[in-house]
């Protein structure tokens, strides 16, 4: 049976930039993706989204912060990602310091979270490549 992964792409606009939160686990050198984590038994993709998220960030999401969702099928592992909004999110600025996830609020799994800017984003992990493509395309057209 095939691995399911779910989590967030969290985005803000700033100025005339769109950015989005990646994070680099602490196995890669240079890849980086969205913050996210295989489903358990009996939850659905919208709480493992939420659940995972919380887990790697400490930040609470719920479903009605949920704007689109994006799937790339993969091989060996599916992965699916929820758009949502910076500025849906109470407090969200404490978690942030220059664009960095405080470490302190960081997964023991990720050496790094930050905001990228779409175009000037870093090395993304081939699983979820073709998946990162269409949310920015998306993000684009806003």
């Amino acid at each position: 049976m095939k691995i399911k992964a779910y989590g967030i792409c969290l985005y803000k606009e700033q100025g005339n930039s769109i950015k989005i939160l990646l994070c680099k686990s602490v196995k890669s050198f240079d890849k980086w993706g969205f913050l996210k984590g295989v489903r358990e038994d009996l939850e659905n993709k919208e709480q493992t989204a939420i659940r995972e998220f919380k887990e790697e960030s400490n930040i609470t999401v719920s479903t009605k912060h949920f704007e689109k969702y994006f799937e790339q099928e993969n091989e060996s592992k599916d992965i699916g990602i929820y758009l949502v909004n910076y500025d849906n999110i109470e407090n969200i600025d404490k978690y942030f310091y220059k664009d960095k996830l405080l470490e302190h609020y960081l997964s023991w799994e990720n050496s790094q979270a930050k905001f990228f800017d779409i175009d000037n984003l870093p090395n993304i992990k081939k699983k979820q490549f073709n998946l990162t493509n269409d949310i920015i395309d998306y993000l684009k057209r806003g």
